[in-house]
Parts: structure tokens; sequence; C-alpha cells
């Protein structure tokens, strides 16, 4: 299969409504192959505050896995430790290069000297980069979405709440490219300009890249997308 990214593709059906249930907020995508066992994965995270009085009982934890989302509200300087004196990592403009507001996972939170950094899971080779970003430069929410593709499967599941909420049969990548497996985060949804091409009705961008696909547009970049052809579903193509 030729495209500028390393997919896991959809039928055009199955992704509209991988999309809907999806929407509202971001997802995470952890990608294995049977018997590979548990990936890295950040722990939930929330901005540190004040913990509670004597007289206040903590708030009750809910009964499913949440991720803090960071939205960039101008240019992100991403550190390599939290600290203004460290070296820069990577700098991330507002908006990606697709003009998609530019987003990051977060994984934990420090507070230094008074001033709060985040850990972040970054869309930047290589597969699994994490950075630091000082407090300011970031505006959060959260997301209980999650979706987990079983390479060997072949099967796509997503979960909102905790909840079972659908069920796909995808094409992965062939031995030779294989579709990494790992923790990753949708970074961008995209409408293809002609629906019944390749990439079908809708992509979703995720953060992963293909090892061996460097050289390729934007550094080989994986996505979940639709197809115009769906016998390739239950494939490696």
């Amino acid at each position: 299969m030729s495209s500028r990214s390393r997919d896991l593709v959809l039928s055009l059906a199955a992704v509209a409504a991988l999309v809907a249930l999806a929407a509202g907020g971001w997802s995470v995508v952890r990608a294995r192959a049977e018997g590979s066992g548990a990936v890295q994965s950040p722990a939930p995270v929330v901005v540190p505050t004040p913990g509670p009085t004597a007289s206040e009982a903590p708030p009750a934890e809910p009964a499913y896995e949440t991720w803090l989302v960071g939205k960039a509200v101008g240019e992100v300087v991403v550190r390599t430790r939290p600290s203004d004196e460290s070296a820069v990592k990577v700098r991330l403009d507002k908006r990606n290069y697709h003009d998609y507001p530019t987003v990051v996972l977060v994984d934990s939170a420090r507070t230094v000297d008074g001033v709060t950094w985040h850990r972040v899971w970054l869309s930047v080779r290589p597969n699994g980069s994490r950075g630091w970003v000082k407090e300011g430069q970031l505006a959060f929410y959260t997301t209980s979405a999650k979706i987990e593709i079983d390479l060997s499967e072949r099967l796509l599941r997503v979960y909102r709440r905790g909840e079972l909420r659908g069920e796909y049969t995808v094409a992965v990548g062939k031995p030779a490219l294989p579709t990494p497996t790992g923790f990753y985060f949708v970074n961008q949804k995209l409408e293809p300009a002609d629906p019944g091409g390749v990439y079908g009705v809708l992509a979703l961008g995720i953060s992963a890249f293909q090892p061996d696909l460097a050289d390729w547009p934007n550094g080989g970049p994986v996505a979940i997308h639709g197809t115009n052809q769906p016998e390739l579903m239950g494939q490696a193509v």
C-alpha cells in the first residue's frame, strides 16, 4: 500500500463510527502484538492542588482511566529537565504542519521553586519521546477515550469511561514495515480532500512514527484512517 504515513486502516463505515464514539475529546492509543505484555503507559495526572483540610474528604477517584491533555496556547518550549537552564529539546508551534492545534499528553508534574513543570509525551521522533514544559504554555483538559489495537488479531477497540463502545477489524503494516507497538495519543483529526480516496472520510493522526521511514514526509507518521479498499480489512498491507 502506498501512502504518506504508515497506517492502521479501517473501512469507511468503521472509521466514521470510531470518530463518533471518540468525539468530544482526544484519545490515547495502545497498540500491542500478541504476547507482548504491558507497554509503558503514563499514569493519569492532574495539576497539583492544595490537599484537603481535615474537615474535607478527598474527592472520589473515577472508576475508569482518565488522561490529561495539554493544548498549546502559543509557542511551546520543551526542555530536557524542569529548569529554564536546561537544554531545549524541541520548540512546538501553536498549530502543527496541518494547521491543527498542537497537543501533548501529560505524563507527570513537578513543582520546582514554586513553578509547575509538566513532563509530556511528544509527537516527535523517536517514539516515546518526552520533555518538560513550564507552566503557562498549555491549556489542560481530560479525556477518558482510549483506543486499543491488537495487531495479531487485527482488531481495534474503542473505550470511553472504561466501557467498550466499539470493535472493528483493521489492516495493519506488513512485516517489512510493521505497525509500531506502544502507547501513543491522537494528535490530530483530519478530513481528506477526497472522501473516496485512499484515506477515506477521516484520518486520526497519532504520535507514533514508523522507525524505518524517517525520510518520508513529516518523518513517516502513523495514522488510523478509512480506505476505499474494504477488501484490505484484516490484512497486513
